[in-house]
């Protein structure tokens, strides 16, 4: 697509590539080296603060813009992190199951010697910068998100971030591209945008806001979208309401929960289902006593969707072993517990 997930993992291993050279290049260097590296000279001997260097300023309450002008004790400050080892929050991420990089050992080349410390990856859905991603509505509001990124604290405890780290502006630079959804088609020929994947368990798990948007521009005021919430209506239509609509301002007009025999009879107590093993006679036989046990499960999430205020319909994702009882006693159930309609849906 629009390499989107690519570019998440480059950004997101540029900061930490970043955090880890700021905290080599301290412990080597006094203020003096440093404020020189950060901030060095011209041709002309002219020194000048770049617009992350005057954010990092004002955060630490020196309204100064000339870099001549700083006291040696405001030098300091500005160009030294002073970030506690121990309080690296911002690992690595790559995406592939690769269970041995979970947990590794950085900084064990021979110049890094003395600067060893703990490390490991994610899978890229699981960066933040995923999570921004998803949630933001233009490149400048992207390079205040990205900014605002805690990587790190101080050995005061003070939250360092990728602005101070002054990589904000580099990692909006490797998003610029990522920023623009993927045009696709279903296979029933409906235009459909795949964009962002949060991680809906440490994340909000839903699709991006600028391609809601997007599509709403085009579908007109008479047409519909359809926007996922991943994860369930447990957590991603809760995140969803808490989370993205907040941040959008856009409001659904109908909650479509999607339920099926399959489950609703797991939710029930059925035995375990494993997959590439062959389903217990349970889940392909008419079941209506193990089926009733579990449409709590689904009454439930109804309940909760309607306390937002949001109309709800059920659609019942039906298999070729369900049963007719089944399905209807799915709909008769939805229906009563409060939905506008439970549809049966065979595609």
């Amino acid at each position: 697509f629009t390499g989107d997930f690519h570019a998440i993992t480059a950004a997101h291993n540029l900061c930490s590539a970043a955090l880890d050279a700021r905290m080599l290049h301290e412990s080597m260097q006094d203020d003096t080296k440093l404020f020189d590296a950060l901030c060095p000279p011209d041709k002309k001997g002219q020194r000048r603060f770049s617009p992350t260097m005057l954010r990092r300023l004002k955060k630490l309450g020196i309204d100064k813009t000339d870099p001549n002008a700083l006291t040696p004790e405001e030098r300091s400050r500005f160009a030294r992190l002073d970030i506690d080892p121990n309080g690296v929050t911002w690992r690595r991420v790559i995406d592939v199951n690769d269970r041995f990089l979970r947990e590794i050992m950085v900084g064990l080349g021979k110049e890094e010697q003395g600067h060893e410390h703990r490390s490991g990856y994610d899978i890229t859905v699981a960066s933040e910068i995923m999570a921004i991603l998803a949630l933001t509505t233009s490149l400048r509001d992207m390079r205040e998100r990205l900014g605002a990124m805690v990587v790190a604290t101080d050995k005061k405890g003070n939250a360092v971030t990728a602005e101070d780290l002054g990589v904000a502006g580099a990692l909006v630079v490797l998003m610029k591209d990522a920023i623009k959804p993927n045009l696709m088609q279903t296979l029933e020929g409906t235009p459909a945008f795949v964009h962002a994947g949060p991680f809906a368990n440490i994340a909000h798990g839903q699709s991006s806001i600028i391609a809601d948007k997007i599509a709403l521009k085009l579908v007109g005021p008479q047409g519909y979208v359809i926007t996922e919430s991943g994860f369930g209506a447990d957590i991603g239509m809760e995140k969803f309401f808490d989370i993205k609509c907040r941040y959008s301002g856009l409001i659904p007009q109908v909650v479509v929960l999607v339920a099926t025999v399959r489950a609703l009879k797991m939710h029930g107590g059925g035995p375990k289902v494993v997959a590439g093993k062959p389903l217990a006679p349970e889940y392909t036989e008419e079941n209506l006593e193990l089926l009733r046990k579990g449409l709590p499960n689904m009454e439930k999430h109804i309940q909760n969707a309607l306390k937002f205020g949001v109309n709800v319909v059920v659609a019942v994702n039906s298999f070729k072993d369900d049963k007719p009882a089944e399905v209807e006693m799915i709909c008769k159930a939805a229906l009563a517990a409060g939905a506008m309609d439970a549809v049966v849906c065979m595609h």
